[in-house]
């Protein structure tokens, strides 16, 4: 038997700075609707954005690799680039997106965001990481779906929106669907 679907929803207005997000902590039961700590399987997403004035941005999704209180390490499995296709500085571009990481159950796991003790991630290979970024680091509360006090650790799903071009601000809402085993 599969392990219950949990979801969890960030939603930011008006972001004008790269900013990092805790999406699912990981060790965080009470909090994060899951019972279970060792990695998570990240089932799809539902994003939508709105750049409320002109601008570029760029959303990152992933796991962290590795963390200290000096910094961490992102693994990204997912990156949506957000600018105005015929109009760099459109100011009223939005964006609407799905994505089921299973293939109608065809990968089962979706992506699956173990983290070992040697801070690998076997099932996950990428070459878009972030590595050695303050954000991540242990003693820094990040915005999360559970509020502003969420501090990032090792396996947990994180979002990076990058403000790529200065002087824009976006709006989004991400809906995360996860399993924790």
């Amino acid at each position: 038997m599969n392990p219950p679907v949990y979801t969890a929803v960030l939603q930011a207005e008006a972001v004008s700075a790269s900013t990092g997000y805790v999406l699912v902590d990981l060790s965080d039961i009470t909090n994060f609707p899951h019972d279970k700590i060792g990695a998570i399987e990240v089932l799809g997403m539902v994003i939508t954005t709105e750049k409320a004035s002109d601008g570029v941005f760029d959303l990152w999704f992933g796991v962290i690799s590795e963390v200290d209180d000096e910094n961490g390490s992102a693994d990204w499995f997912q990156v949506i680039h957000l600018e105005a296709c015929g109009n760099a500085t459109d100011s009223t571009d939005r964006f609407a997106w799905q994505v089921d990481y299973t293939f109608g159950g065809a990968n089962p796991k979706g992506v699956y965001c173990l983290v070992t003790s040697n801070e690998a991630t076997p099932h996950l290979i990428t070459n878009i990481e972030q590595n050695a970024n303050a954000t991540w680091q242990t003693d820094v509360n990040l915005s999360s779906p559970a509020g502003d006090t969420t501090k990032p650790g090792a396996g947990d799903i994180v979002m990076w929106a990058e403000e790529v071009t200065n002087g824009g601000t976006l709006d989004f809402c991400v809906t995360l669907f996860y399993r924790a085993v």
